[in-house]
Formats: C-alpha cells, sequence, structure tokens
C-alpha cells in the first residue's frame, strides 16, 4: 500500500462523497491506495458504503466522539497502512494528478512534508474567495522558497506515515480546526525536518460561507492563534514578529494582488479582508482574556 488519504469529517455526508468520487478520479494505479474517513462526531453518524469506491481504492470509515479534526487525523493514522500519509479536508476535490504529485515529491525528498496548493471552487461566494486569498498570501509571504517552506494548510499535505509518528502528530490540544496546523508546522521545523511545497499537487476547496460563517471561521482562527503562539512560547520556536511582518505587508501586497480585479470586486475583496483582520484579531484577544480570567 502506497499512500492512506486521510479525511476528518462531521456533519457534512454530501461533501465528503463527493471528495471520494474526486479520489476515486486519481491517476494513481487502483489498490494502490486507501482512504480513511474519520467520521468525528457526527449526528447521525455518517453512513457510507465503501462498495462505491471499490473499484479504485478501499475506504475504511472510523467513528468517534467529537475530538476536532487534529485528534481525528491522529486517529486515522494509526489505523492507516500506507507508506506515506496524505490530508485532505470533506470540502476539498483533489485534482486527479494530486496523490501523483504527492508521492513523486515525497519520494524525491524523504523525510520531507509536503504541501500542496488549492484553488477556491466557488467564484460567485465573496467570502470563500476571500478565504482562498488570505491562504494564498500566506503561501506567496513564508513560502517563497518552496525547497525551505515554513507553512501549510493541513487540507492538502502528505508526509511519511513512520515521520509523521516520530513527529508526535497534530496536538489534539486544538479541539476545533483552528491553527492546528500552524502548530504541526512550527513542531515539524524545530525537529529540522523540511517542508516542501509542490504546488503542482491541487486541490478544489468549495467551502461555501456567508458573512456570519466567514467572521466565525475567523474569530475561531484568532482564538487558534493565541494557543499557537502560546505553544511557540513554551518551546522557544518562534515569536509573534513573524506573523506581525506578514500582517504589515498586507496593504501593500494586496493591492497588487488585487489590481486586475474590476473596481466593484475590490472593494468587496478589501472589506472582506478587512472583516478577517478585525474577526481574528478579536478571536485571539477574546482567548487572551479567558485565559488570565482562568487564572484568578
Amino acid at each position: 500500500m502506497s499512500i492512506s488519504v486521510i479525511i476528518p469529517t462531521r456533519n457534512r455526508p454530501r461533501a465528503v462523497e463527493s471528495c471520494l468520487d474526486a479520489l476515486a478520479a486519481q491517476t494513481l494505479p487502483a489498490g494502490s491506495f486507501e482512504v480513511i474517513v474519520v467520521d468525528d462526531g457526527s449526528e447521525p453518524p455518517l453512513a457510507l458504503d465503501p462498495k462505491r469506491w471499490a473499484a479504485k481504492f478501499d475506504l475504511k470509515v472510523i467513528r468517534q466522539p467529537n475530538t476536532g479534526p487534529a485528534g481525528a487525523r491522529n486517529c486515522g493514522v494509526a489505523e492507516a497502512r500506507g507508506e506515506f500519509i496524505a490530508f485532505t479536508d470533506d470540502d476539498c476535490l483533489p485534482t486527479p494528478r494530486w496523490l501523483t504529485q504527492l508521492e513523486a515529491s515525497l519520494r524525491e525528498h524523504p523525510g520531507a512534508l509536503v504541501g500542496g496548493s488549492t484553488f477556491n471552487g466557488l467564484k460567485g461566494d465573496i467570502f470563500a474567495e476571500t478565504s482562498q486569498l488570505i491562504v494564498t498570501l500566506v503561501y506567496e509571504h513564508f513560502n517563497r522558497d518552496s525547497e525551505n517552506a515554513y507553512f501549510f494548510a493541513s487540507n492538502n499535505i502528505a508526509v511519511g506515515r513512520d515521520c509523521y509518528l516520530a513527529s508526535g502528530g497534530f496536538d489534539a490540544d486544538f479541539d476545533s480546526p483552528a491553527a492546528e496546523d500552524r502548530e504541526f508546522c512550527d513542531r515539524w521545523r524545530m525537529q529540522r525536518r523540511p517542508l516542501i511545497w509542490e504546488s503542482a499537487a491541487r486541490i478544489e476547496h468549495r467551502h461555501a460561507q456567508n458573512l456570519c460563517g466567514f467572521l466565525r471561521l475567523h474569530w475561531r482562527y484568532g482564538q487558534g492563534a493565541f494557543l499557537y503562539q502560546a505553544k511557540r512560547k513554551e518551546r522557544a520556536s518562534g515569536t509573534m514578529a513573524e506573523d506581525l511582518g506578514f500582517h504589515r505587508s498586507l496593504c501593500k501586497v494586496v493591492w497588487v494582488t488585487l489590481s486586475d480585479h474590476p473596481f466593484g470586486r475590490r472593494l468587496q475583496l478589501l472589506s472582506a479582508l478587512m472583516l478577517w483582520q478585525m474577526a481574528n484579531a478579536l478571536g485571539f484577544f477574546w482567548a487572551a482574556g479567558m485565559k488570565l480570567l482562568s487564572r484568578t
């Protein structure tokens, strides 16, 4: 077994099925990879028929009480048989050569954490487009050197199973989808392990969002950022100065990035980016305030 694909999910059965359909279109030979879906406390429990995809891959569904995606991924890895582990999310559609590109990069760079690229599949959704723009800006800033990258989102990464286990895996203290991938990449770097950006390994991200959902998402990311910074402080792996440098560069970078957009769309995206910054900061300071209260 070459690769085990791990997908954590909760309460999104149709999205999972679409993701599995996309995996069935992979160019890797049938039977060379398996897929493990970890149902992280869905109500009702996720029901999938493995026969639907049996011609391409073995599907295993694991059910567990809700722990958050970090714990769910670790649960999936514990059951994996593959030499390599690839992670994606239930709202993602891997392109046909996704696994082929990841496996080639992993074999070229033994011991590396390999990250791919994402693109927004919901072009008419301003908040989905803004969320993708944020990821794009982060990657362009922190991963300028593709052979010495800094951060990958957890919906498109791959790693040797033994290396993953030796690293300690995802930190289950992150009990919601927020910054657990930042913490994992930071710890990986601290262990002097390489991060390689394989931009050709692409997935389509289809996360529909309204205003409330967008604000809630980035509020949660702000909360996760506080825990992430606390973890970094404990192990002396860096400071907030690196992240603040990214935020200080945004005004100039965003204006250049959006220069080819129609004026109205540019204003929409700029407004959504301001909401992102606000929600992220409020989430961070709310978590900091809760931490202070817990000490009194």
